[in-house]
């Protein structure tokens, strides 16, 4: 391990009520960052010794992260990396839609300027990253654009909801890091949906979003279908 990895792992050595949610953050991030491939078990000793922290953070943690979906329990096996079938993803991309549909609804119901430059900001980057050639950078600002899109919709069982699928739909993405095509089709449609927002034109918007979350799941269709074939 690298001297910059130990001193990351180090920092989780903070007074008790910080180390679960120091634990819970980098365990997070190392399951999106493919560092745990799906069906890696997680077993509570070695995740002890790679974060140096104790078990009671690492267990609760682990079951954080299981009810977000990103982990689950398999009999025989125990907490194991979730794996996702196309199924899966179709019906929490479904679910999505949904919600951002309503979510601009609402947005536009209580226009809010300030809310549409942190759009704005974040398509910049989105834009940005994408023209470095930094895919992960970019979803990220692409996932930051459709959370100010949620909370700033003014309902708190809303953002509830869509961030237990938020955390789903982050373990799909870590898997196409390397599309740059997907990525820039993705940039045109965020920005053809935020050009409707601020025409305040919510059935463009909503059309929009139909459109963005048709092309997610129609790739992740010939994802499958190409498998098939090969």
């Amino acid at each position: 391990m690298s001297n910059q990895e130990i001193s990351k792992y180090d920092a989780l050595n903070q007074p008790a009520e910080n180390k679960q949610q120091q634990a819970y953050q980098q365990i997070k991030q190392d399951i999106l960052n493919n560092t745990y491939p799906e069906g890696t078990v997680m077993v509570e000793r070695k995740l002890c010794d790679i974060y140096h922290v104790s078990r009671s953070p690492i267990r609760n943690a682990l079951q954080q992260l299981t009810h977000e979906g990103l982990l689950s329990f398999v009999p025989g096996k125990g907490t194991v990396v979730a794996s996702f079938t196309t199924e899966d993803i179709l019906e929490v991309y479904d679910l999505i839609e949904l919600l951002q549909v309503y979510a601009v609804a609402a947005f536009l119901n209580k226009y809010n300027d300030l809310a549409v430059d942190a759009m704005e900001i974040a398509l910049r980057n989105m834009e940005k990253s994408l023209n470095e050639h930094d895919i992960f950078q970019c979803t990220r600002w692409d996932q930051k654009f459709h959370e100010l899109l949620i909370g700033y919709a003014g309902n708190k069982r809303l953002e509830t909801i869509y961030d237990q699928l938020d955390c789903q739909q982050m373990l799909f993405i870590s898997t196409i890091l390397d599309d740059t095509e997907r990525a820039s089709q993705s940039f045109a449609e965020h920005s053809a949906i935020l050009a409707a927002i601020k025409e305040k034109d919510v059935q463009m918007a909503q059309d929009c979003i139909r459109k963005h979350y048709y092309h997610i799941k129609q790739y992740y269709i010939n994802k499958l279908l190409s498998r098939i074939h090969i």
